[in-house]
């Protein structure tokens, strides 16, 4: 299959943006976290913006616009970004926003969450020794590793268990 270059790969942004999608795909993601930067606009001003990080650091940060902001805010039932952490999202290319007098494309998140296949955390796997390590931290919950892993009952009775 033939590799293209999308004709706004020359203008190198630091964000996620329609060129960044192959046409007609969605992205699965998981929000890391969101927090307000200073962004410059296409006019050059400088403008706060919500900023979202994602769990694949191999993405890039995706400014969200008051549209993407209300679909998360659907998601959490908060209004504030800090609640806005592990969140799975499906970003795709919307082509008809009107924008600036003209029809022209952008990102946005679907209003239905994706449903994303955590791995399964047992006792068996390398990621179990870094679990019990995350909890004896002091900065580690259980809440913060089912975000991030499927465990039965049992295993995480187990997990409590082998960190007392």
């Amino acid at each position: 299959m033939e590799t293209k270059t999308h004709w706004h790969k020359v203008f190198l942004s630091d964000y996620l943006g329609a060129c960044d999608l192959d046409e007609g795909k969605d992205l699965k993601l998981i929000i890391k976290s969101v927090s307000v930067k200073e962004i410059k606009g296409t006019d050059g001003k400088k403008q706060n913006r919500n900023v979202a990080e994602f769990t694949n650091p191999k993405i890039k940060q995706m400014i969200l616009n008051a549209t993407n902001c209300r679909v998360i805010k659907k998601f959490t039932g908060s209004s504030y970004i800090d609640d806005w952490k592990n969140v799975p999202i499906q970003v795709y290319i919307k082509t008809d926003i009107k924008a600036f007098g003209d029809i022209t494309e952008g990102l946005r998140i679907r209003d239905i969450q994706p449903k994303l296949d955590k791995p399964k955390l047992t006792p068996n796997i390398q990621a179990w020794d870094q679990a019990v390590k995350f909890l004896l931290s002091g900065d580690g919950t259980m809440d913060k590793i089912k975000a991030k892993y499927d465990i039965s009952k049992e295993d995480e009775e187990l997990l409590k268990n082998s960190v007392l």
